[in-house]
């Protein structure tokens, strides 16, 4: 079973937290310190919700911006289960193309690519180009 937990949010910094449960409780008190709950759910999917929305957050940072309201993540957080949701309902994998996939993805770098500031040493380390910056006749280049 997947590890649950509840997904928070601090408007006021931008940031996410991870208020885990441990045999049935949770770790701290919900909604305190101004931390504000978005969701019920489990902790891979709250991470890759994360890494998405602190790449945004990040370039809100870098032109400083203010932080995406509560309500803001929380509509973001229902788009994207939304799209999570539809790609497990549909997708069939086959073995070659989760065999390319995992040739090609690096989750690190495409997170630095992205804008997320966690990564940023690794994107100046590699000197990566921005993800929006490819050729978008290359098949790889497009999709990874």
């Amino acid at each position: 079973m997947a590890n649950l937990m509840l997904l928070e949010y601090k408007e006021k910094t931008g940031q996410f937290h991870h208020n885990m449960v441990r045999d049935h409780k949770l770790q701290w008190e919900p909604n305190t310190y101004g931390w504000e709950t978005i969701a019920y759910t489990d902790e891979d999917k709250a991470g890759l919700f994360g890494n998405i929305m602190e790449c945004k957050l990040h370039r809100r940072e870098r032109l400083k911006q203010p932080p995406y309201t509560t309500e803001y993540i929380r509509k973001e957080w229902k788009l994207f289960c939304y799209a999570y949701n539809y790609i497990v309902t549909e997708i069939k994998i086959e073995p070659e193309q989760e065999e390319f996939i995992q040739k090609h993805f690096n989750e690190p770098e495409a997170l630095a690519r992205l804008g997320n500031g966690h990564f940023s040493d690794l994107k100046e380390d590699k000197e990566l180009p921005w993800a929006w910056e490819y050729d978008p006749h290359n098949f790889i280049e497009s999709n990874f």
